[in-house]
């Protein structure tokens, strides 16, 4: 059976694994779902609508599936958050609701969230990220996988940031973050992250293309437009047309380049 702390509050509509852990003045509210290996620290909260998969922490203070800081948001909505597995939220992590009836704000799997992240409502985020302290990233951003934010930096909301980016410390993006790419200071493009890459198993010939892609339609003297005509006529791999795709088909927001 569950280990619950005997001053941890667990609503009975609540489904726990057998092998979850509650700690002391944890709260779990009604309808929450919680996978096998899931832990929750002292004082954390997950709230109402919240559905964990397996072997994720929350620790100390962490709010989970809490009320979106939207004004026009009506809390009597049904709505929640859905998470994968082997995710770490640390302390004072934050996470909202979705907005929509019946929608949710999707986490992937093995996620490593540091202290005092905020993730706000109706955010997608995929596989094996890494968010320092401090992150912060507004409504309907879409995150891909193998990210990492720096310390105090801020995503803007309705943005996307693409797999293997890598943003520095506070940093603030405003306009969608190519993968592959790294951000600094304010929508700045650095160019591409190199080491990332190569720590993520992309070979020295999809190294290559990915570059050549980078140079075509994010750091060249042609307008966007004319980068993409000369991109279409030539032959991609998959890493390097995902690169193509995100600048061709960007958020509301736009794309950064050089």
């Amino acid at each position: 059976m569950p280990n619950i702390h005997s001053q941890a509050l667990v609503a009975d509509s609540a489904i726990l694994a057998e092998n979850v852990e509650i700690g002391p003045f944890a709260i779990i509210e009604d309808n929450v779902i919680l996978g096998s290996g899931c832990r929750v620290a002292s004082l954390a909260k997950i709230c109402s609508g919240v559905v964990m998969g397996e072997n994720n922490i929350v620790e100390h203070g962490a709010v989970i599936g809490g009320l979106p800081q939207d004004l026009s948001f009506d809390p009597e909505t049904k709505s929640g958050v859905t998470i994968g597995d082997g995710n770490t939220f640390r302390e004072y992590v934050t996470i909202n609701r979705s907005t929509q009836p019946g929608g949710n704000t999707i986490l992937g799997d093995r996620n490593f969230f540091m202290a005092v992240v905020h993730l706000a409502h109706d955010v997608e985020i995929g596989n094996d990220n890494i968010f320092a302290n401090n992150v912060m990233v507004a409504g309907h951003c879409r995150l891909g996988s193998k990210i990492f934010l720096g310390g105090g930096c801020g995503i803007h909301q309705f943005i996307h940031v693409g797999d293997y980016a890598m943003v520095q410390g506070n940093s603030g993006v405003t306009r969608d973050a190519p993968p592959y790419c790294i951000v600094h200071q304010i929508n700045q493009l650095s160019g591409l992250n190199a080491v990332g890459l190569k720590r993520g198993g992309f070979s020295s010939a999809e190294r290559k293309e990915i570059k050549h892609a980078y140079s075509l339609v994010l750091n060249s003297k042609f307008t966007r437009a004319e980068a993409l005509e000369q991109a279409d006529l030539l032959e991609w791999g998959p890493a390097a047309a995902k690169l193509i795709e995100a600048v061709r088909s960007p958020s509301s927001k736009g794309i950064l380049t050089r």
